[in-house]
């Protein structure tokens, strides 16, 4: 089923790959960490238990980098995305423009890969930290519906970064080597 879901983005261009990723990850992803802070705000107000502690601190900080790596993303890959393509679309050439392009072509592709990388670290620290559901101690609602919330960012962040890699990247490149950005 993945399988064909994902093949309808590999099969879009340049534009309507960014609209789509923005509507079915980027724009997700803000609303499910918008109520993932509203049930770390609720467990935070409670009386704090020292096992979820860590977890909280952990789920708090990978909030900030998911909403910094959706801001990026729509504030500058997203257009950066849409520019290069109208660009490759009629038919421009960075090498014989004058003045030379003002985009830096390049380093938009590393801050895509290092953002990955650090949303990635942060996982794997959430995931050592985080408490089983099903032991012998009774954990607040608010928190079991966190880690559900968690659990379902996590998967979006895993969708959309295979997408990113597979579809959006290398259809950056493409359009870069198009109109001879090497910037």
């Amino acid at each position: 089923m993945a399988k064909i879901l994902f093949s309808q983005y590999r099969h879009n261009d340049l534009h309507n790959l960014v609209n789509k990723l923005d509507k079915d990850y980027y724009s997700v992803l803000n609303t499910l960490c918008q109520t993932a802070a509203l049930l770390i705000d609720e467990l935070e107000g409670m009386e704090p238990q020292q096992s979820t502690l860590l977890y909280l601190s952990l789920s708090r900080k990978f909030l900030t980098q998911v909403n910094d790596l959706v801001m990026q993303r729509t504030a500058m890959l997203l257009p950066y995305a849409q520019e290069l393509h109208s660009k490759e679309s009629n038919g421009h050439d960075c090498s014989t423009c004058e003045g030379g392009c003002s985009i830096k072509h390049s380093s938009q592709l590393m801050g895509l890969k290092e953002s990955h990388h650090r949303i990635k670290e942060i996982l794997f620290r959430m995931h050592t930290v985080a408490l089983p559901l099903y032991t012998d101690v009774e954990y607040p609602v608010q928190y079991k519906t966190l880690r559900n919330e968690m659990m379902l960012i996590d998967t979006a962040l895993t969708e959309l970064f295979y997408l990113e890699e597979a579809s959006l990247i290398p259809k950056i490149m493409e359009a870069q080597k198009n109109i001879h950005a090497y910037n």
